[in-house]
């Protein structure tokens, strides 16, 4: 059933392990986009949300490898969304790195694909946090053994993807833990996917690798034994709903959408489904500072 917004949505969260990573955030978003039935713009004709994601980083999205379907938690959830708003949702498949540039220029409404809020991307985009994740050195099991320290990274090839949160937290290892101690720095092979990084891992190309701490839980699910998490988690980082910057109207439709699957329990048996329930967070407009 749609639910116009009748009035204004005020993000005031300063509560718990978010607010050790945010700080205390305080945005308000415009009560309606002046359309019918207070809907965007963007989704009054058509009553469609396009949704764009990149499907090669299970649990998130992905393809089921017996149907193909499109299936995971954030698929899950732009569904629920559509639902909650009285939207029919359209999925548009894209590589990671082409995402935010089509919302940005209006090619979808919104992007749900496992990307970080960041301070840098607030720039060019604006964000509705709605998942706590962390980053996760891994490796293949016969080499765990090798890393037990930080230190033990030190001039090794890491894998990463280029276009992700998880590269420039490999940066920051580096200087913290190899260069910034006179240690030989990493070797970063920066990579265009998730996928792509497992695979050099996989080939030995590659000693290690980082990426989310979801992606390794679904391989422990699903082919146990294929990869190993090693060290400790990366800071958290929350995932976040992608809209066009200055696009309040769709922030605070996205916004209310979550709030009340949030309330009536369908996010955490969307997250519990999926066995990420320790992600679970209030949703925040742009709630990563600087």
């Amino acid at each position: 059933m749609s639910r116009p917004i009748r009035a204004l949505v005020s993000v005031a969260v300063c509560l718990g392990a978010t607010a050790a990573l945010t700080g205390c955030v305080s945005t308000t978003l415009p009560a309606s986009a002046g359309g019918k039935g207070g809907l965007p713009p963007s989704v009054v004709d058509g009553k469609e949300l396009k949704v764009g994601l990149s499907p090669d980083f299970p649990p998130m999205e992905y393809r089921d490898g017996k149907t193909n379907r499109l299936v995971g938690v954030d698929v899950d959830l732009a569904r629920a969304l559509g639902d909650e708003l009285g939207l029919k949702v359209t999925f548009v498949e894209q590589r990671f790195d082409q995402l935010m540039n089509s919302v940005a220029t209006s090619r979808v409404d919104l992007v749900m694909s496992g990307i970080s809020d960041t301070v840098e991307r607030q720039e060019t985009v604006d964000f509705v946090d709605y998942f706590d994740t962390v980053g996760r050195l891994y490796t293949l099991p016969s080499r765990a053994g090798d890393f037990r320290t930080a230190a033990d990274v030190c001039g090794r090839k890491l894998a990463v993807s280029k276009t992700t949160d998880y590269y420039g937290q490999a940066l920051a290892f580096n200087k913290k833990y190899c260069t910034g101690k006179g240690k030989p720095a990493v070797q970063i092979l920066p990579t265009d996917s998730g996928a792509a990084a497992r695979l050099q891992l996989e080939q030995k190309r590659a000693d290690i690798a980082i990426q989310g701490g979801e992606n390794l839980a679904f391989f422990d699910r699903t082919e146990p034994g294929r990869f190993r998490a090693v060290l400790d988690p990366m800071p958290a980082k929350p995932f976040a709903a992608v809209v066009k910057k200055d696009d309040k109207p769709m922030a605070a439709l996205v916004m209310k959408g979550l709030r009340k699957l949030r309330a009536d329990g369908t996010y955490q048996r969307i997250l519990k489904k999926a066995g990420l329930s320790y992600g679970s967070t209030a949703p925040q407009f742009n709630g990563v500072e600087g």
